[in-house]
């Protein structure tokens, strides 16, 4: 998972590298963005990757590229697996 020294120190991961905390780290942050945007998974995921500020400054209209590319592949991937 990927976690921006910030939001690594915010969730108490020490070693990004380490597997354990970075998925636990990741997990964790997931978690609250899907809290933060009421159930929104859509909205949670451009949070993860774009940052909750910016998915609250844009809503639906994200301007980063590759957010859509990475939303799209997830909820794609996700359906895989429901």
């Amino acid at each position: 998972m990927q976690l921006m020294p910030a939001t690594a120190e915010e969730l108490g991961v020490n070693n990004p590298f380490d597997i354990d905390q970075n998925v636990d780290g990741g997990s964790w942050y997931l978690r609250k963005m899907i809290d933060r945007f009421g159930g929104d998974i859509k909205l949670a995921l451009a949070a993860y990757n774009a940052g909750p500020g910016t998915v609250e400054r844009y809503k639906d209209n994200v301007p980063y590229l590759e957010k859509k590319h990475l939303l799209n592949r997830v909820l794609r991937f996700s359906g895989q697996f429901a």
